[in-house]
């Protein structure tokens, strides 16, 4: 009965990324003949946890569930000495075979051995890799950030180097084995640790100091792991031991040991290193939890860990930019009829009313507009002459981080295990600008947490029961600083016009966002704002041993979501704004031909605006989802050389487009009546009449009783025709199943083959680019045009085409398949070499259409002359209408090799290089079509291609002085360890094009050009004249001209490019960098010991050059424009015990 509750309940609850892993083998007697029946114990040595287990009939044994860490093994059987094997090191979610070859003898003999020899992946199919405690403790990682060392697996790409400086919570945009950043998983002990925000990136960096290890799992993982479609990064932190232990630590760096940036080298305002001061220091304790004579008297119970760390970063940026002379804030632009840094000629100032100059370019004061004058007056005084700029600050900055950390395991028997675990990651920052200065600068504070408790239940001798709980919240408050003399407020310069929306103001006296030609923007923003994204998921894993079959059965449950009061979104809207006080565009030329001064800073003296926009009270939309998923695996040990494992996983999931509040809206093509489309001016495309909300959809057949009260669209009723009748529109669950299939054939003790094929179902998140909430009506907006400053809303509203975000009704869930061959080899009793070629292809990835394309060639048809581009779009009233939809599609074909040799004899070293191809037709949700009429364009290689990637680590303890007679050169020179990382990558495919217009489709995205031939692609950089002259930013890398003729023509007006997307042989610039750290141990005691460290990153300060010019009708036209990467120098003090 207590077997079928326990199966049952494997059933109900989800089965989380557990960190446990098995330990297994076959045991047999100096002939080769199997042993049944021997008693085989796993003893933990941290922590002294005990298990058992017996052999079979096939002299088989296997311990499942275990955490991971070093493990003794004992083996005891009648006519045998016992045998004892240590140092057996378990990783998190691998599997460890250890056999056994027992003596004959007594059992009151012994035979004891340590675990020396490199360890072969004999158990499992899995790609993977796991970075273990030297590599973490010794390797030099720029902010000390764990993440980063994933990219020491083959298949890992990041697109910048391991010398940038990353310490803050916004980690990942990892790229694994062709997969984008946002289908892959990274998790802390279990809890889900990306953002439900579909980015990728983590909501914590943790701690380095206690993480025990890093895996990476790349392809053909096991059933038992899920919730990607791509690869997983599982951070497992470390336990508490026996003995206590404690360290405390602080990292230094500052200007003073950094070289000069190659961008401040260039610009003699800045040839010198920009101030920094960054330090970054903690401690760690961790032992027993103890009462003496009272509890846990052996130390074999309870057990912590406890952690802080804290980061101080304080830094200055230097910001420059024109401003209105003092002159100009009174209306007088005499100033104008002299050569001026304004303008390259001399300006008049016309009198809009006759059209005749005003005398001395000088606005009389009974013309002047208060709030245009107090619109110049926000901006700085000018101070001072820097090149054809009148105005600059230096403006200091600070970034703020702290992280504590709990771990907890506690033994009550032999057979219940629990174990808890709590990460705090608080992120605090504020920014140094916004526009050209720094009004309104944005000040961020992001108190994110992840947290899991499980429960292991040795049921019997061969039934496990694992139970986790977990949670993640990922928090991101978005202020304004009101510090700097509150710069922020408009009232401060006399700025007091009336808004069109005066009610739920976030700030009201924020000043607004105020764009006049040939001056700095100033840029209100979009903030305050904040959004929160919490993911709960509940656990269950059951393991049934059953001869040589390890059974696994669980599923799993998660709701999450992502409360969002940040859903802005006017890039497609003319005139729009972000900022909920209001935006301001001056211009030369006012619209229509309406009179003005013909100068944008007269008319802002005047308060002659082109266009106002103002936003309403901010949406908060509470979405919601929904995910459970199962699996069954059956690992079968067949012989002692091949090891199966078979097993599928299903998946059941709704997208997150719910909201609680039903506070959201889309456009449905199919709702949309062409007999009621709006009526356009066709010079504008503006709405003369008509209804814009043709085609906008509201899920429901009524609004939930929460949305009242909370969203005035639902109070006032206004809106309610726009339900759609149903619930289920447009994102309908969806459940899949697919299989895990994989072995491992052990030819010989050093050679092992393994192969396996996966389907793997991802997780969408909220995408950034289209929130349902922030259309229209949840989101208001109003535009005016030609008014005046001091009461815009008295000017002429005008009804732009509204931007429109959408999802598609066939909302697939992303899917990806993989497949996997390689050979590893034991070369050396420390080294082992691996070799494998990896294959995968993605399934309905997500990307964006816009539905309101124009079709192909439409601007250049004659009938057409003159007219807006929005007058001619198929949805009329609408402008852009990008819809996110699942149809995107990937292959990756790749050969990757790794070496590693684990430390042994003072030196451990790992490389890593892949050979692959990644092509896809997207490679990210935000990646728009080049035509949507003609989508083949968009094939092409992956924004993700890296054809090749090498990348090399090393630990070494130098010999020299350790055993000298002389004390001096023993403790001075003796005991010295060095470690490093050297990486090396080829750059990212590059479109010859740019954006004009070509297609006459109405859009700026970015068009491949016609090329005419294959280009000269010198060996190394050279200049126009290829004399071989390698100096950096002035050459080319590749030539502009093919056999004295351009190499790249744009195509005929409505004709298609003979190029696809990325479709060029050679790539963009890749990068190399070296990072370096040197240290010793000075010994105080026999437990106690002083670190001194140094590391240095990119530390022979090579430049990486980049930013090749890829737009033929620029000047620069196949030249490296820029270079980056230089030397950080880091020191370290740690006293350990």
């Amino acid at each position: 009965m207590t077997t079928c509750a326990v199966i049952l309940l494997a059933t109900v609850f989800a089965f989380a990324q557990s960190d446990n892993a098995p330990i297994s083998g076959i045991v047999k007697d100096p002939s080769g003949a199997v042993v049944a029946n021997a008693k085989v114990s796993v003893i933990n040595e941290a922590n002294a946890f005990e298990r058992q287990a017996t052999t079979n009939e096939t002299g088989f044994y296997t311990v499942p569930n275990l955490p991971p860490g070093y493990y003794s093994v004992i083996v005891e059987v009648a006519g045998f000495k016992k045998f004892t094997s240590t140092r057996n090191k378990l990783e998190a979610a691998q599997p460890l075979a250890v056999n056994i070859e027992l003596q004959v003898g007594a059992v009151t003999e012994s035979v004891n051995v340590e675990a020396a020899v490199a360890q072969l992946n004999t158990e499992s199919a899995t790609v993977g890799k796991t970075v273990e405690q030297a590599q973490i403790q010794n390797l030099a990682l720029n902010g000390r950030n764990p993440l980063f060392l994933a990219m020491l697996k083959p298949g890992v790409r990041r697109a910048s180097p391991m010398n940038n400086f990353s310490y803050g919570l916004d980690s990942g945009g990892f790229t694994i084995n062709g997969s984008r950043s946002q289908d892959n998983l990274i998790t802390f002990d279990g809890a889900v640790g990306i953002r439900t925000r579909a980015n990728g990136t983590s909501v914590g960096t943790a701690d380095l100091d206690t993480v025990q290890e890093v895996q990476v799992l790349t392809a053909n993982y096991s059933a038992e792991y899920g919730r990607s479609g791509g690869g997983q990064i599982r951070m497992v932190t470390k336990s508490g031991g026996k003995d206590f232990h404690g360290s405390f630590y602080e990292y230094l760096r500052n200007n003073n040991l950094d070289a000069n940036s190659w961008t401040r080298n260039l610009n003699t305002t800045t040839n010198f290193t920009a101030p920094l001061k960054f330090n970054q220091f903690g401690y760690v304790l961790s032992g027993p939890v103890t009462i003496p004579k009272v509890f846990n008297q052996n130390r074999e119970k309870l057990f912590f860990l406890w952690s802080q760390e804290y980061v101080r970063r304080r830094f200055e940026a230097t910001l420059q930019g024109r401003v209105p002379t003092l002159a100009m804030r009174t209306g007088n632009f005499s100033e104008l009829l002299q050569p001026n840094i304004f303008y390259s000629g001399s300006r008049v100032i016309n009198d809009p009313s006759t059209g005749t100059p005003f005398p001395g370019n000088i606005i009389p004061a009974s013309r002047t507009s208060p709030n245009g004058l107090a619109f110049m007056r926000t901006y700085y005084e000018p101070n001072g002459t820097y090149g054809t700029n009148n105005w600059l600050k230096v403006r200091p900055g600070w970034q703020n981080q702290r992280k504590d950390t709990v771990s907890i395991d506690y033994n009550p028997t032999t057979t219940q295990f629990f174990k808890f675990r709590l990460a705090n990651y608080s992120y605090t920052a504020l920014d140094t600008s916004r526009g050209y200065a720094d009004y309104a600068i944005t000040d961020w504070s992001r108190p994110n947490r992840t947290g899991s408790l499980s429960h292991t239940w040795t049921i019997g001798p061969t039934m496990i029961n694992e139970f986790l709980a977990s949670a993640s919240v990922d928090r991101v408050y978005i202020g304004v600083d009101k510090s700097e003399g509150e710069r922020y407020l408009r009232s401060r310069p006399g700025i007091n016009y009336p808004y069109i929306f005066p009610e739920r103001k976030e700030i009201y006296d924020k000043i607004p966002t105020i764009e006049i030609p040939n001056l700095g923007t100033i840029d209100g923003g979009p903030y305050p704002s904040q959004s929160t994204g919490p993911i709960y998921q509940v656990s269950n894993n059951f393991t049934k041993i059953w001869n040589n079959h390890t059974f696994k059965f669980g599923g799993l449950w998660e709701r999450s979501g992502q409360n969002d009061f940040d859903q802005i979104n006017v890039s497609g809207v003319p005139g729009g704004t972000n900022n909920q006080n209001g935006r301001f565009i001056f211009s030369d030329a006012r619209p229509g031909g309406v009179p003005g001064t013909g100068t944008g800073m007269a008319n802002t003296a005047m308060g002659l605006f082109s266009t106002y926009a103002e936003i309403g009270p901010r949406s908060y939309t509470p979405y919601r989802s929904h995910m459970f998923e199962f699996f069954g695996q059956d690992s079968w040990r067949v012989n002692g050389k091949l090891k199966l494992e078979l097993g599928f996983r299903g998946t059941w999931m709704n997208g997150y487009y719910k909201s609680l509040w039903g506070n959201i809206a889309y456009f449905d093509p199919a709702k949309y009546d062409p007999s009621k489309a709006a009526v356009l001016d066709r010079a504008t495309g503006n709405v003369i009449s008509g209804d814009r909300f043709n085609g906008v959809v509201i899920p429901g057949s009524e609004f939930p009783e929460a949305g009242y009260g909370r969203v005035p669209a639902i109070d006032s009723g206004l809106y309610d025709r726009l339900l759609s009748g149903g619930s289920s529109y447009p994102s309908p669950s969806q459940f899949n199943v697919v299989p895990r299939i994989g072995l491992a054939y052990s030819a010989t003790s050093k050679d092992v083959f393994r192969a396996g094929f996966g389907g793997f179902i991802a997780r969408p998140g909220v995408y950034d680019s289209v929130f349902l909430g922030g259309n229209p009506p949840w989101q208001p907006m109003v535009s005016v045009s030609n008014g005046i400053a001091d009461n815009p809303g008295a000017g002429p509203q005008v009804a732009f085409p509204q931007f429109f975000m959408t999802i598609d009704r066939v909302y697939k869930i992303p899917r990806s398949y993989n497949w996997n061959f390689s050979y590893q080899r034991q070369i050396t009793n420390d080294t082992t070499v691996e070799a494998g070629y990896i294959g995968s292809t993605g399934l309905y990835l997500a990307r964006e259409r816009d539905l309101n394309q124009l079709p192909t060639g439409t601007t250049f048809r004659p009938e057409n002359a003159g007219a807006n581009v929005n007058y001619l779009r198929p949805f009329k009233g609408f402008a852009n209408i990008p819809m996110l939809e699942h149809s995107g599609r990937s292959t990756y074909n790749g050969l990757q090799i790794e070496v590693n040799r684990r430390l042994s004899k003072g030196l451990l070293y790992g490389f890593a290089y892949t050979f692959s191809k990644t092509m896809d037709n997207n490679s990210g949700p935000r990646e728009g079509f080049i035509d949507v009429y003609n989508q083949g364009l968009n094939w092409g290689k992956s924004g993700n291609d890296a054809r090749h990637i090498a990348i090399a680590n090393y630990v070494w303890e130098m010999p020299f002085f350790s055993g000298s007679d002389n004390k001096f050169l023993k403790i001075g020179l003796g005991g010295w360890q060095v470690s490093g990382i050297v990486q090396f990558q080829t750059g990212a495919p590059i479109t010859i094009g740019n954006g004009d217009d070509y297609l006459g489709i109405g859009s700026t995205n970015g068009k491949p050009w016609n090329l005419n031939g294959e280009p000269e692609r010198p060996q190394k950089f050279a200049n126009r004249n290829a004399s071989g002259n390698f100096t950096g930013i002035t050459d080319f890398w590749f030539n502009p001209n093919v056999s004295g003729g351009k190499w790249a023509t744009k195509p005929a007006n409505g004709t298609l490019p003979n190029q696809n997307r990325n479709s060029i042989s050679f790539n963009n610039v890749g990068f190399q960098n070296w990072n370096l750290a040197l240290f010793k141990f000075f010994r105080i005691t026999e437990r106690q010991n002083i670190q001194f460290r140094a590391e240095g990153f990119n530390f022979l300060n090579h430049p990486n050059w980049g930013g090749v010019d890829t737009n033929p009708t620029s000047a620069t036209f196949g030249m490296v424009t820029g270079k980056s990467s230089e030397r950080n120098i880091q020191l370290t003090l740690r006293y350990s015990f």
